[in-house]
């Protein structure tokens, strides 16, 4: 083999291994990164909700696939949610008076590019102690990874996608605050 062709093939071969390393592999979305935390100048929540909500269901999360990109699962979602429900003061230790039914109709991701934007589109439903909806909402959040955030397009995927669950959760809670529960 002729010199040429040994460094073209050894050209090839850095290329393809740097591609590989740099491409990754995708990972779920860190349920700790999407948790809301409470900040000491959030206006309160209505009394009747302090320690009177738990999450009784959500759906429509995705595994993530490896191969191919970072996704929101059910159960990430939840302790996501109840983790920020928790740090409101939000969360019921014994009985639930209002439940949360959620559904995670979507996650509008971008194929590729330097600064990725993810909306999500998050359906909450709060029921009262009588089983009566009290609030009923379709939250669309968006969140922008730039790349300064992560070198590696899938992991600022992932951090778009965290960050647009917790700007979710965070105007869901802005919604409750100005609700009137029964």
């Amino acid at each position: 083999m002729n010199n040429t062709k040994a460094w073209t093939i050894g050209k090839f071969a850095f290329v393809a291994v740097a591609l590989a390393l740099l491409s990754g592999c995708a990972t779920a979305a860190n349920p700790g990164a999407m948790t809301v935390m409470a900040q000491a100048a959030d206006q309160p929540f209505p009394a009747k909700l302090q320690h009177a909500m738990c999450v009784r269901t959500v759906s429509g999360g995705e595994e993530t696939n490896p191969l191919w990109t970072s996704k929101v699962d059910n159960n990430g979602f939840k302790t996501a949610l109840d983790g920020s429900l928790s740090g409101a003061g939000l969360l019921s230790s014994g009985s639930c008076a209002y439940p949360i039914d959620v559904n995670l109709l979507g996650l509008s991701q971008p194929i590729m590019g330097f600064d990725m934007t993810v909306t999500s589109h998050v359906n909450y439903k709060v029921y009262d102690s009588s089983g009566q909806p009290f609030l009923l909402s379709t939250i669309d959040a968006p969140y922008t990874a730039k790349m300064g955030d992560a070198f590696v397009g899938v992991e600022r995927l992932r951090l778009a996608n965290e960050g647009s669950i917790r700007e979710s959760i965070q105007m869901f809670f802005d919604k409750l605050r100005a609700s009137q529960p029964k």
